[in-house]
């Protein structure tokens, strides 16, 4: 069969040729483009040797959060794992890099310290030089670097002699000894440098800072790694027996109820996202249903119009199989030119997702429209075509020869069962709009109730900062010097009304260091969160004090006194308010550093706007100098400024006193936190665009298709119209007739799509917010757009109807 006859016979009905095509377009590029995202993003195999292999160690605590590991765990499961054929630890940062000239400012990038087993652990190798040796994993051993390609290429220009050279990192000259090639992106795309990792191999269990990764032997599952670390944990007690703030590593495992987790390596990249992607997925599919049925529909419409040709042709010879092969041929046309479209449309759509897609969504720069993209878009064009085929062809083939040259004579009117095929058909499209705006809505309506969350703190007019200092030629003191400094200097500018620094910074990404608490009085040791602030923070965040005193300039601190938010009050001392919390002491296990509760402060949503807030520790500045607390004083802090204006003009006043202060440190980051405020719901805003438009899509599809549906039935069914208003039947009447009939095949695929929906109602739960999936008042309004949306398809065809002309009818009868 050629494909001329088919074309020919397309071009000489434009309308539904477009109608099909644009159709199909939709309902081809809505699957496409979740497919190239949701296999790129966690169905791909990761660009490492024998990925599958590949998987995350890391510990959990009772209540199954993730916690950091020392290098003690390192050292424990390279000695006595079996299960595993290499492990490697890493663990990502920041750090300032220069080329090593006294006139080079110092530049901030995100840096992973790796162990020298990770890259051929990863089976991954340098694009120039060489991993990283034993030797430079010891402490006192070589200092090493390897460059990604963008940092060999922006500041080395792509020289092919920069192994060697020197970089200096955080100060201190580390010899660049590889480059990485452009895929490398471990443990994700931000990494600009690798950094050897000095893993210290003494009888402590300090420095809470690694994550893991091992290599499964042949054979063996990520359980039967797990069950083997679960029995190896308590061994690191025998070989490390102290922790390095003083207590006992056996007591501390045994408090602290933290287990080892194994899970795939991939699985680890993509925690979080692959529900959502799932979702998101299946409103794709919906979608695409919706435009099956849809060019279906148009397919029967079609066939129906032009029966009395095609019993001509069957009369004069043409078999069945012939005149199917013609409607096959006429759907492959149409799912061809789709499908090409389609592939366009998913192009333009990804490569807008790698553009401006949130930064938080994994393997976002590997997304591209390749192979496997073109092959499932061949696959669905053709199924496409297949099915655009079928029901015509099949009910041509049970069709009775002489019914349809009758039919045809009588101007194409088709019998109640096609009538009742394709309102069937339309009735489903409805259903499945329903399922997906339902969904739409719900995450609609999640957004705007997180939009009205109080997160804790008042972000208007406040700029956020982030420095840090080089370890060379900063101790602990100088450290705490420069920050008392900056804080000073900038709350002295004429537009600042706060300024305060933090450790961390709301609704940003990093964990919070927990640290074991011991209640005076209490037996109890408990794990919380806490983070690093000085006076100034509560004020220039708007952070209340409820109770006692926040922080004093005066450098009391010194003493040991901290603050504790409400959570914190009601967990350890089983109190609402916080009043009767101040003045109570907390002890910090297992070192014995004793410190008094001065002040209780409103309580910060730390995590996301959706999570509740923890429990939070605020410790001042000078309080983290030595090991009681940390191992070292924070480098790293976020200037907080509340000032009045815009921060154009704040920012250059706060470089200059930096520069003025220390010219080797960086300022980065900078943001408002109204900007962090709506970087943290970046994803939920881009799901909800995605299945915003799928509804859309959907319930644009499903208007035309009912549209379609009444526009054919008032066609197939003007003489009986033409014969009622002969009789005496108002238009008006036989417009109510044609609209009552729209409503009603709404109805029914308003129930079946509840149905549909009930089925799916569970799974969208965990993506509300303060809602459930039965939202009275979302099911209310989806109901009255779908029936609104079918008032208006139906309108025409019954405008149509209500002035058909009996004797014109008659006469073409």
């Amino acid at each position: 069969m050629t494909m001329s006859r088919p074309l020919r016979s397309l071009r000489r009905t434009p309308t539904f040729t477009i109608t099909a095509i644009l159709t199909l377009v939709l309902g081809i590029a809505a699957i496409g483009s979740m497919f190239t995202i949701v296999y790129g993003v966690l169905i791909a195999p990761l660009h490492y040797g024998e990925p599958d292999r590949l998987v995350s160690l890391g510990l959990q605590s009772a209540d199954l959060r993730p916690t950091s590991q020392p290098p003690a765990v390192y050292f424990t499961y390279r000695r006595f794992a079996t299960q595993l054929a290499e492990v490697g630890f890493y663990r990502t940062g920041s750090t300032n890099i220069r080329n090593g000239g006294d006139a080079d400012l110092p530049q901030r990038v995100t840096a992973t310290w790796l162990t020298a087993s990770m890259l051929p652990l990863l089976r991954v190798a340098p694009l120039l030089g060489r991993s990283f040796t034993a030797a430079e994993e010891q402490p006192g051993g070589p200092s090493a670097v390897i460059l990604s390609e963008a940092e060999w290429r922006s500041r080395y220009g792509a020289a092919n002699d920069v192994l060697g050279k020197t970089l200096m990192v955080n100060d201190v000259p580390r010899e660049i000894v590889g480059v990485m090639p452009a895929c490398f992106a471990f443990p994700d795309a931000d990494t600009r440098v690798w950094l050897s990792a000095r893993l210290r191999n003494d009888a402590t269990v300090g420095e809470f800072l690694y994550s893991g990764v091992g290599r499964l032997r042949a054979g063996v599952s990520a359980t039967q790694a797990q069950r083997e670390l679960e029995a190896l944990l308590p061994e690191m007690a025998t070989m490390y027996p102290r922790l390095e703030s003083g207590g006992s590593t056996a007591t501390w495992l045994a408090e602290s109820g933290l287990t080892p987790r194994v899970t795939t390596l991939q699985d680890t990249f993509t925690a979080g996202i692959a529900g959502t992607l799932w979702m998101l997925a299946a409103a794709a599919a919906l979608v695409l249903l919706v435009a099956w049925a849809n060019v279906t529909n148009l397919m029967l419409i079609r066939a129906d119009t032009r029966q009395n040709e095609l019993a001509v042709r069957a009369t004069l010879g043409a078999g069945r199989l012939r005149i199917a092969a013609h409607f096959l041929g006429e759907s492959l046309c149409l799912s061809a030119i789709a499908g090409a479209l389609a592939l366009l449309v998913i192009h333009i759509a990804v490569r807008a997702l790698v553009a401006f897609g949130p930064n938080n969504l994994p393997r976002l720069s590997e997304l591209n429209v390749g192979l496997t993209t073109v092959g499932f878009v061949t696959m669905i064009s053709l199924i496409s075509a297949f099915l655009g085929a079928a029901v015509p062809s099949l009910r041509w083939r049970r069709a009775n020869l002489c019914n349809q040259l009758h039919d045809g004579a009588r101007g194409g009117s088709a019998g109640k069962s096609r009538q009742h095929l394709r309102m069937s058909i339309a009735a489903l499209q409805i259903a499945l709009a329903l399922v997906v705006s339902v969904g739409s809505a719900l995450l609609l309506r999640t957004a705007q109730r997180l939009s009205d969350v109080d997160p804790g703190f008042d972000g208007e007019d406040v700029t956020t900062l982030w420095t840090l200092l080089p370890f060379a030629g900063h101790d602990d003191a100088a450290t705490v010097a420069f920050h008392a400094r900056l804080s000073e200097q900038v709350r002295a500018l004429p537009s600042v009304t706060a300024a305060g620094l933090t450790m961390h910074l709301p609704l940003t990404p990093g964990g919070l260091r927990q640290q074991a608490f011991r209640i005076e009085g209490d037996s109890r040791t408990l794990a919380l969160p806490v983070n690093v602030v000085d006076e100034g923070y509560f004020s220039a965040m708007g952070i209340a004090v409820l109770a006692g005193r926040g922080f004093r300039r005066d450098g009391g601190e010194r003493n040991a006194d901290i603050i504790i938010n409400q959570r914190a009050a009601a967990i350890l001392f089983d109190e609402a308010d916080g009043t009767a919390a101040v003045g109570k002491q907390l002890t910090l296990a297992p070192s014995g550093l004793t410190c008094t509760i001065v002040g209780v402060v409103a309580d910060v949503r730390e995590q996301d706007l959706a999570t509740a807030p923890a429990a939070m520790i605020y410790l001042p500045h000078a309080l983290a100098i030595g090991t009681d607390v940390d191992a070292r004083t924070p480098r790293m802090m976020a200037l907080v400024v509340k000032a009045k204006g815009s921060s154009d003009a704040l920012i250059p006043a706060v470089r200059r006193i930096v520069r003025d202060l220390d010219p080797t440190v960086p300022i980065f980051n900078i943001a408002t936190m109204d900007d962090i405020v709506r970087a943290s719901t970046a994803r939920l805003s881009l799901t909800l665009m995605l299945i915003t438009t799928a509804a859309v899509i959907a319930l644009l599809l499903g208007a035309i298709g009912l549209y379609g549906v009444m526009a054919a039935m008032v066609t197939l069914r003007t003489r009986e119209f033409g014969i009622r208003i002969a009789l005496g039947a108002n238009p008006t009447q036989v417009a109510r007739l044609v609209v009552t009939r729209g409503l009603a095949l709404t109805a029914a695929g308003i129930t079946v799509g509840f149905v549909l929906y009930a089925i799916a109602a569970p799974f969208l739960r965990a993506f509300l917010y303060d809602m459930t999936p039965a939202d009275p008042l979302t099911l209310v309004a989806v109901t009255l757009v779908l029936v609104s949306a079918a008032a208006l398809a139906s309108w025409h065809p019954a405008r149509r109807a209500a002035r058909i002309d009996p004797a014109e009818a008659l006469r073409a009868e």
